[in-house]
């Protein structure tokens, strides 16, 4: 798929994230993205955010949680490893265009024709909109490649409910890991 573009949006500009800024993004969207690890049904541990959508940015909802003591160095360590991952691993930083402040991150990791696309937004501009035009830029451009566009949905999370049926994704019967739930967004045609 190769690396991602810039997506715009009409208050966001989307750059994807490079092993180079990789760190720098982490130092400044680590506060504010607060993690919060989750217990699964099952009795493992997964990874979720309060106000995420598709997980904490697609990663492995059986990986360990991220470190409270050190929430920049693990925000650090888990963009760095998108960014080094290839090509199927696509991450945008999400900045408004009217000030450079990072909001959050957009996420799309692809599988030959399907893509699983993640948003996380910082707590102090959540409920601003700006995971729903994010989220919409993103799958539109995995659309127009022909790409299928999929995200996770924890069960219970309302917030995740109401941006998936704004961003026109619909749920499928299919869980994951027994708490997430997958939700497609239909081809147009």
């Amino acid at each position: 798929m190769g690396e991602g573009p810039t997506l715009t949006t009409p208050r966001l500009l989307a750059l994807p994230l490079t092993i180079w800024n990789a760190g720098y993004v982490a130092e400044e969207l680590a506060p504010a993205l607060a993690f919060t690890a989750v217990a699964a049904p099952s009795g493992g541990r997964g990874q979720a955010r309060v106000g995420s959508f598709g997980g904490l940015v697609g990663t492995d909802p059986y990986a360990a949680p991220p470190d409270p003591q050190d929430p920049i160095g693990s925000l650090r360590r888990e963009l760095r490893r998108r960014a080094g991952a290839g090509r199927s691993v696509l991450t945008w930083v999400l900045r408004r265009k009217s000030e450079p402040s990072a909001v959050g991150l957009l996420a799309a990791d692809t599988h030959g024709r399907r893509a699983v696309v993640g948003v996380s937004i910082g707590q102090g501009v959540r409920r601003d909109g700006y995971a729903t035009e994010a989220v919409r830029a993103g799958a539109g451009w995995l659309e127009h490649r022909g790409v299928l566009v999929e995200t996770r949905i924890r069960r219970g999370d309302a917030v995740g409910k109401r941006l998936g049926q704004a961003t026109s994704f619909v749920p499928t019967p299919v869980l994951v890991a027994e708490w997430w739930r997958i939700w497609l967004r239909p081809p147009a045609g």
